[in-house]
């Protein structure tokens, strides 16, 4: 009896972290991590990789100590948590970001939590995960959600050798995936989510040689 209550107990604490796992995990797809270390490596990762792919252009010995690195705090704002805790992350995003990006790597998708059959396009959007982000600046918000929409269309545009067509998309003619009354005007949330998208869409798309 005894032995079946603790299998019983230990059946719903691993049902507990999968659902929990399960509830992060769109959290990550839809707006950012909410945990400030995480969500400075998905700022420095991004970062990082734009400037290791500008290096590997320019023939330029690989060095990721910029001033961004340095600094660490680039799209930093309070409501994101301890600084510190997202300069950490953000600096150990920059250098992986880097790495792939000077070695022409594609992006490493799962560090913005997307499936691989996630597509802004065609899989409807759970836009009710805004509300996570009711105290956050919808800039953040917007350019985040844009991204990963946008990183998620540029590879399968170039999975699927279609041309360099960003502005093509719904998700990115529609502007407002995540968008809610809280955030302000929705023509500022879709200049932002307009931004992060062809942001996101470039680094899925553009790399050396292709």
């Amino acid at each position: 009896m005894v032995r079946q209550v603790k299998y019983a107990g230990l059946v719903l604490l691993a049902l507990f972290f999968l659902a929990t796992a399960a509830v992060a995990q769109e959290v990550v797809i839809y707006g950012g991590s909410m945990e400030a270390r995480e969500h400075g490596y998905q700022h420095g990762y991004r970062d990082g990789l734009r400037q290791g792919r500008a290096d590997l252009v320019s023939n330029s010995s690989p060095n990721y100590e910029s001033d961004d690195y340095r600094r660490a705090d680039l799209g930093y704002e309070d409501f994101m948590g301890s600084r510190p805790d997202f300069q950490k992350g953000y600096r150990d995003g920059f250098k992986a970001g880097y790495e792939d990006g000077y070695k022409n790597r594609p992006v490493r998708s799962e560090v913005y939590g997307l499936r691989e059959t996630y597509d802004p396009d065609r899989i409807p959007r759970k836009d009710e995960d805004a509300r996570y982000y009711t105290n956050w600046s919808y800039s953040d918000v917007a350019f985040d959600t844009g991204y990963r929409d946008g990183l998620s269309a540029g590879r399968k545009d170039f999975s699927e050798r279609k041309d360099y067509r960003p502005e093509k998309h719904d998700s990115y003619e529609d502007g407002d995936h995540g968008y809610r009354k809280s955030f302000g005007t929705k023509d500022q949330y879709k200049e932002q989510y307009r931004k992060g998208f062809l942001r996101g869409y470039e680094d899925a798309f553009n790399r050396r040689g292709h």
